[in-house]
């Protein structure tokens, strides 16, 4: 037991004692210690590069753009469209998912671009895939690598996507003006 947790047991233990006399919702204040003490395991034991009292949910939390945290059931909250079919049963898992596919990277869908980069999100083992939804599902022993690398990973995606983008336009161009031509 951690000096935090340590903390929170006894100060919760007497005011559980005192309950009925205090003013303090004493429930509440048992739901944030929970909450942070599952930011502290986050930072401590899967290695996130977070602020503990940032998470305010054991059971659904979006940490980033594209990126929650939440508890998966297997039955009432669960994968739309596992790869393999398998489901989590009662697993605490990272999400990073992209609703809308490549149009994160542009108006004209980048099928390739998206694949490239999702590929390399891929390489982090997450441990349940839905490519039809676009969604990484990790578990919290390989979460905290890809949550800290997360960050640079998509920057520099963007900044590759810029320059494919004019490629991208370039080409679309071409084959513009290649079909006004044949119409000449």
């Amino acid at each position: 037991m951690n000096t935090t947790e340590k903390a929170y047991r006894e100060i919760l233990k007497v005011l559980n004692k005192y309950k009925t006399e205090i003013v303090f919702d004493v429930d509440d204040l048992e739901n944030k210690a929970k909450h942070h003490l599952f930011g502290v395991k986050l930072v401590e034991k899967h290695g996130f590069e977070l602020e503990p009292e940032s998470i305010k949910s054991t059971d659904w939390q979006k940490l980033k753009e594209n990126i929650h945290i939440g508890f998966w059931d297997g039955e009432l909250r669960k994968i739309s469209w596992s790869d393999d079919g398998s489901q989590p049963n009662k697993e605490t898992l990272l999400c990073i998912s992209y609703p809308t596919g490549a149009y994160m990277f542009g108006g004209d869908y980048p099928t390739e671009f998206f694949e490239k980069f999702f590929l390399e999100l891929k390489t982090y083992k997450p441990k349940y895939i839905d490519s039809v939804d676009k969604s990484l599902y990790f578990s919290l022993d390989n979460a905290g690598k890809v949550y800290n690398a997360y960050d640079s990973i998509i920057k520099r995606y963007y900044e590759e996507n810029k320059e494919d983008l004019k490629k991208r336009n370039i080409k679309k161009m071409k084959d513009e003006l290649a079909k006004l031509e044949a119409q000449l």
